[in-house]
């Protein structure tokens, strides 16, 4: 089988197709045939060798952390799962024509989904879930700040944000990603490369500041979240984009009496409750069209590098999906 691999630390350019053995499933594992893939930035990372998370067990090492497919093999014990089944979850070594996923990882895919937009779904929404309902708790009408909202995550969070009632302030740093914020269903959004982001949002919230504020970027967004969440609001972190070293005042934290957050999505206790949410909430909000998953484009084993690069320069819009039987070089 055909899989994008990397066999040293560098930059994206170190990602190359390889054709290697079939996998075969272990207890408790199936094997799916790879339909489309999710990238992240977590993806870009490991050419690096800044993220050695999940799956990442050495070199060399196939890239991918999500998928959706057809399961083609399933190891001793499994029973919930049978070949010919669709499904979509958390898959190690997602950029390949096979990956071996854990059946607890596993979601079955409803018909009424497509492989590509059900790839875009696991770790934004896992993740966007499990900040906004496990931690921050939204309730309807509640104002959240999404900063930055351009990404899988945001675009996914201003999306969950809308479905469960509440109202989304997002920002990206460009006019066309503002516009494509709105669309996507935010209450407001902005350029926060050309606007004062916490003048904007007291301007719109009436100077009451937001009940929550989803942060994506560390050094730069956080302290923009802190100086607009309002008393007793909640603050929940999870990436650092922007650098990892952010300084805030802690008299903002305790003065106004601010919960802060930070989550990191594979090594939390609520991970299983999140991924029920995707199961009971996202997935039948997607079959109905309620959400619109964000797809920027969508490349073939031989696009990853030029994507990853696209990741890097921040010029994604959603996601990038990975479709291995792509005929490649697009």
């Amino acid at each position: 089988m055909k899989a994008a691999r990397i066999h040293e630390y560098g930059d994206p350019a170190s990602v190359q197709v390889d054709e290697i053995e079939l996998p075969n499933p272990g207890a408790g594992e199936v094997r799916i045939i790879v339909k489309a893939a999710g990238m992240n930035n977590s993806d870009l990372q490991s050419t690096y060798g800044k993220y050695k998370g999940y799956g990442h067990l050495g070199l060399p090492h196939i890239l991918g952390q999500e998928a959706a497919g057809i399961v083609d093999a399933v190891g001793d014990g499994v029973t919930e799962f049978c070949p010919g089944m669709r499904v979509v979850g958390h898959v190690s070594g997602a950029f390949a024509e096979y990956a071996i996923a854990p059946t607890e990882e596993l979601l079955v895919l409803p018909d009424a989904i497509s492989f590509e937009v059900a790839a875009s779904l696991p770790i934004a929404y896992l993740t966007a879930s499990m900040a906004l309902i496990h931690k921050a708790q939204v309730q309807p009408g509640e104002w959240v700040l999404i900063h930055p909202g351009s990404g899988g995550v945001g675009t996914a969070a201003l999306q969950l944000v809308k479905l469960l009632g509440a109202k989304a302030i997002a920002t990206a740093g460009s006019t066309a990603k503002v516009a494509c914020l709105k669309e996507l269903g935010a209450a407001e959004a902005f350029d926060y490369s050309q606007t004062d982001v916490v003048a904007e949002v007291k301007r719109i919230t009436n100077d009451a500041g937001v009940n929550v504020a989803l942060d994506g970027g560390g050094k730069v967004t956080l302290p923009h979240c802190l100086d607009a969440i309002a008393n007793h609001g909640r603050i929940v972190s999870y990436g650092y984009v922007t650098g990892i070293e952010a300084t805030i005042p802690l008299i903002k934290v305790i003065g106004r009496n601010v919960q802060l957050y930070g989550i990191a999505l594979w090594y939390n206790e609520y991970y299983q409750a999140s991924l029920a949410t995707l199961r009971d909430l996202v997935l039948p909000a997607v079959a109905e069209r309620k959400i619109q998953p964000a797809i920027d484009q969508v490349v073939g084993l031989e696009g990853i590098a030029e994507a990853l690069l696209t990741i890097e320069q921040r010029g994604v819009m959603g996601k990038i999906i990975v479709v291995p039987s792509l005929s490649n070089k697009q």
